[in-house]
């Protein structure tokens, strides 16, 4: 039966044979509609090991749209392919649903990743890369540990993940969250993030910290969910204070950051915290909403700002806060969409951000952490500083350069677009999510 999956799977295939040729681009842009047209249509995998709800339905929409503004924007064969390549190994992230079918597709997206980093073009971009093999590597081999451990102490892969077996196995659990923390750029795994997100190309980054990021977060909760549910009282303590000391730590060490993609780097490593703390509310009723209305506000504001970092890097040559100064009068449309994120990733009211927020904050005074919440409140509120700071030099600073440039860039600004309505729209229509 042809489902998303196999659509993008044999389209990434076929996108090889048409590198070099003008086909490719309108090639995969037709395949992730073709993609999203079976996923409209509720073509779910039929495979052993897989299942799907309404909310991984949403969400692959929702991946399929933003799959699409990145291709409108880049033009490299290398990461037009590997751009189906993600798209379908995240469909059967999303999908799984035994430990085995997790495992096989955390492993994939893993390696894809890897993939996309591979094509090397400065120092900085290779060793970028050699940092993310690294630390992949390092994710998967505590990964494996800790599946060792579950199936000694009685797991079985072919099942959804259980608490139900001896200590061996929740020992071995935790091992395992510790490796996908460890992707998630949870402190103390975060030290890799900005050795990599600031390095390898800014749209690689869009993919790897706004993508695949997201897509890992709700997969692991889908998966993870129930044994947490059933340890509350050992889990609980430890989340929270993880959860707590990244997002502390990735806004303070913003504040001080004048390299943008550093910036939106420990912005990253701050939304890992508030996306853990979804975790902590698995006993609420509102968790799943939580986790998955941080994810589809993550993936749009995130891909987006390191998109237009992209832009500026390549058209403009803005690496530093200082250059970015009165980039409003070069650009003003460019400028507006990098504003519009930075306002959403701060949780301006009316943006898909601040919903986000909203319900997690909802989520932890249903459970009586408010006191939880009033930090991480107070965080959301420090991070306005660094946003601040880069909204001042786009509007307010004199400009640095003395020829005025204005360029259209028509397709990466169509992807704004997209990108745009989606961090609007979600911070409107709460409804849609809530179904």
């Amino acid at each position: 039966m042809i489902n998303t999956f196999t659509v993008l799977f044999l389209a990434a295939l076929l996108s090889i044979s048409l590198h070099r040729t003008v086909l490719l681009k309108p090639f995969v842009l037709i395949s992730l509609l073709v993609a999203a047209f079976y996923t409209y249509n509720g073509a779910g995998l039929i495979l052993v090991g897989f299942s799907t709800t309404k909310s991984i339905y949403l969400f692959e929409l929702i991946l399929e749209l933003i799959l699409f503004a990145f291709v409108l924007h880049e033009d490299n064969e290398h990461t037009l392919t590997q751009i189906l390549f993600i798209g379908a190994s995240s469909i059967l992230l999303l999908h799984s649903e035994t430990v085995l079918s997790f495992i096989l597709s955390f492993e994939a997206i893993s390696l894809i990743s890897v993939a996309l980093v591979s094509y090397i073009q400065t120092k900085e971009q290779a060793e970028g890369g050699v940092k993310l093999f690294i630390a992949g590597s390092i994710a998967s081999g505590v990964l494996f540990l800790g599946l060792s451990f579950y199936v000694l102490g009685g797991g079985l892969l072919l099942e959804p993940l259980s608490s139900h077996t001896n200590g061996f196995a929740a020992i071995g659990t935790y091992i395992m969250l510790a490796a996908l923390f460890y992707k998630l750029t949870i402190v103390p795994f975060h030290g890799w993030a900005l050795d990599t997100y600031a390095l390898v190309r800014h749209s690689h980054a869009a993919l790897l910290s706004g993508v695949v990021k997201t897509v890992v977060a709700l997969s692991v909760f889908r998966i993870f969910s129930p044994f947490l549910l059933e340890h509350l009282v050992f889990s609980t303590p430890i989340l929270v204070s993880l959860a707590l000391v990244t997002m502390t730590l990735g806004n303070f060490l913003a504040l001080f950051r004048k390299n943008l993609a550093q910036v939106l780097t420990y912005s990253s490593i701050a939304h890992a915290g508030y996306i853990l703390l979804a975790f902590v509310c698995v006993k609420s009723d509102y968790a799943s909403y939580a986790i998955l209305y941080l994810s589809v506000a993550y993936i749009f504001m995130q891909s987006a700002a390191f998109l237009v970092l992209d832009l500026l890097r390549k058209h403009y040559s803005i690496k530093t806060l200082e250059e970015l100064n009165g980039f409003s009068k070069q650009n003003p449309l460019l400028a507006f969409f990098f504003t519009l994120e930075l306002f959403s990733l701060a949780g301006i009211p009316l943006l898909a951000g601040f919903l986000a927020k909203a319900v997690l904050f909802y989520s932890l005074v249903d459970i009586e952490l408010w006191w939880v919440a009033l930090i991480a409140l107070l965080n959301s509120v420090l991070s306005v500083g660094y946003y601040a700071w880069i909204i001042k030099a786009i509007y307010f600073d004199e400009l640095t350069s003395k020829k005025i440039i204005f360029s259209p860039l028509k397709l990466p600004i169509l992807g704004q677009v997209i990108l745009a309505f989606g961090t609007i729209y979600f911070g409107i229509f709460a409804g849609v999510v809530f179904y």
